[in-house]
């Protein structure tokens, strides 16, 4: 593939340095690019990862609908160092506030600027998780200020481990 081919429509490439993802998250997120690259061609683009996510159901897997918001402006032809960079961005960083406030609105499908058990239950069955809405509950009830929903400052707290339970 000749450069400028495949420099077309694309970021430049990630440096490591730039990304906020621990080695797992990377791990998961190279998975999952594998699993959109349906034809094996090293790349990805738009209407391979819109028939992934409509495979597993569009209203199954709202989270993943929206951290994939705006994958389409990469180009046609998106490799691994431009998927892996626009999850860094729709993550950012964990460590402030801003970023711990984009992974909230992850969670967040109702637009109440908190994460209930509603939300959670969704995240948990999305992940194929198996708690009980009365396990959801007394999870947030334990490290909220407001009883069963968490607040930004609250989820701030969960996620930097400035809250122990």
């Amino acid at each position: 593939m000749s450069r400028a081919r495949a420099s077309r429509g694309r970021k430049q490439p990630v440096k490591t340095q730039d990304i906020n993802l621990t080695e797992d998250e990377i791990k998961e997120c190279k998975e999952a690019f594998d699993l959109f690259d349906s034809d094996g061609s090293g790349t990805i683009d738009p209407h391979e990862i819109e028939a992934a996510i409509n495979s597993l159901g569009r209203d199954q897997s709202p989270t993943i609908f929206r951290l994939l918001a705006g994958v389409e402006k990469l180009g046609a032809e998106i490799d691994f160092d431009a998927f892996l960079g626009h999850i860094n961005d729709r993550l950012g960083n964990r460590e402030s506030k801003e970023g711990i406030a984009r992974i909230l609105d992850l969670f967040d499908d109702d637009g109440t600027g908190t994460i209930n058990v509603k939300n959670m239950m969704r995240v948990a069955r999305e992940l194929g998780e198996s708690m009980t809405e009365e396990e959801l509950t007394a999870a947030l009830e334990k490290v909220s200020s407001r009883g069963a929903e968490l607040t930004l400052d609250d989820f701030y707290k969960v996620m930097t481990k400035k809250i122990y339970g």
